[in-house]
């Protein structure tokens, strides 16, 4: 069958594997860029957290100083002290507490501070409006939220001393422009850097696996080949056998394929039909010479055993996986569309659409070839004789269409037995059974 260019598959692969290796990269990226975006946000949040409860425990420690002095009982002294440390500004590089809050047992409201400078003050004391402490509160909490889209630090501590809860504490934390940008810098690092190693390790990986594609495209083409040797010298040999030439099959394939495209058969669906084109008659091997060989008309008997060279064409092609689609043409190319065909009898789309197809190549091949028994129609008489059959043994939409290119057809290819025959079937194969996926088996 000559040597077959799976250029369509080499390109196929060579894409896929590209983008695959494209998408990998950025998917690693999002991955790390979230993993860095939570990680530091967490270690914000803990800074946070251990600022928030050094400076409850220093108010806590000047609270109880001040009760212990006598100077205020514990709400005015834990007030006094509230007034001393926030008279401090409560400030730190990584930010500032914009909000603070404190509470007595059960939730019972005794002071807040609040930044009123702070621009964002408003969005802040919505938030704390929306979630209150309650009393359900238990332990600590630092969370990350977003007001107006910048990120802040929600805490909420308890306020103990030696093992007294003498209520809670909640704050609003803001984070410095430079820890965001900290921030923000560390995470385009890190999706750069991982990035970068993702590409790396693909430049290194991808000459290898190509390599490896390389040979996967020529073994696929070399088993490929393979098949359609194999496809045709079985072919050859049945009509070699049946005291016929293999141009038969080269003819009746190339108007089953014709007709295929008219009718915008898939690429899927036209490799079956060239396989069921070529192995048609391939049963007829189960068939006595006797019987296959004689001159004359068969009698019933001998008819009816020249029919099972379909059963034996199912048992032939069916056992093979990469020819087994081909019993579509095999095992239902004498079905006739009125259901007066065999094997079966099927009617109308009962039988396989491909072997619709092939029945009106095979005949109109069949009717403008000469045989030892018979010479040639005319293109008139065939079409003719086709139309007939119009309802009955074809299809009628398949047959219109099979008429309106028929002339072109005939032109090319009736009773031709030359080399630009076998050529150009060549070019058919090769186009169809180079394009899109070739199985393995």
């Amino acid at each position: 069958m000559g040597r077959l260019r799976p250029v369509a598959l080499q390109t196929f692969v060579y894409r896929t594997l590209a983008l695959r290796l494209v998408a990998m990269a950025v998917f690693i990226g999002m991955i790390t860029a979230a993993s860095v975006h939570i990680l530091e946000g967490q270690n914000l949040s803990n800074i946070v957290v251990e600022e928030a409860r050094t400076e409850v425990q220093l108010l806590v420690l000047r609270a109880v100083q001040i009760i212990r002095e006598g100077a205020a009982d514990q709400n005015a002294a834990f007030r006094q002290a509230l007034d001393e440390r926030t008279a401090v500004q409560l400030r730190r590089e990584n930010g500032s507490f914009v909000y603070v809050s404190f509470h007595g047992q059960k939730t019972t409201y005794l002071e807040e501070r609040r930044d009123n400078g702070y621009p964002l003050i408003a969005e802040v004391l919505d938030f704390i409006r929306l979630h209150p402490i309650t009393g359900s509160e238990a332990g600590k909490k630092a969370e990350a939220v977003t007001l107006a889209g910048k990120m802040h630090i929600h805490v909420v501590l308890p306020l103990e001393y030696q093992g007294q809860n003498l209520g809670s504490a909640q704050a609003i934390f803001a984070p410095s422009k430079a820890v965001l940008t900290d921030m923000e810098r560390k995470l385009k690092r890190s999706v750069v850097l991982t990035i970068m190693i993702v590409l790396v390790t693909s430049a290194l990986l991808y000459p290898v696996i190509l390599h490896l594609v390389r040979k996967l495209v020529v073994f696929s083409r070399d088993l490929l080949e393979a098949n359609l040797d194999a496809l045709s010298l079985l072919a050859s040999a049945i009509a070699k056998r049946d005291s016929d030439t293999d141009v038969h099959n080269f003819r009746v394939t190339l108007y089953s394929v014709r007709l295929a495209e008219k009718l915008k058969l898939s690429n899927d669906e036209i490799q079956t039909l060239i396989k069921g084109a070529f192995l048609h008659d391939v049963g007829k091997i189960g068939v006595r010479d006797n019987i296959l060989l004689k001159a004359g008309k068969l009698d019933d008997e001998e008819f009816s055993q020249m029919k099972d060279h379909v059963r034996h064409g199912l048992d032939i092609v069916g056992s093979s996986v990469w020819l087994h689609d081909a019993t579509q043409v095999v095992g239902s190319h004498h079905e006739k569309y009125d259901g007066s065909g065999y094997p079966e009898g099927k009617v109308g789309e009962e039988i396989p659409l491909l072997a619709r197809i092939f029945a009106i190549a095979d005949v109109f091949d069949a009717l403008t070839s000469s045989r030892p028994y018979k010479g040639s129609l005319s293109y008139e008489e065939s079409i003719c004789l086709l139309e007939k059959g119009w309802g009955s043994h074809f299809d009628p939409k398949i047959l219109d269409a099979f008429i309106g290119i028929s002339k072109k057809l005939h032109a090319d290819y009736s009773g031709r037995n030359d080399q630009g025959l076998r050529d150009e079937l060549k070019i058919v194969i090769s186009q169809y059974f180079s394009r899109g996926e070739i199985l393995l088996y």
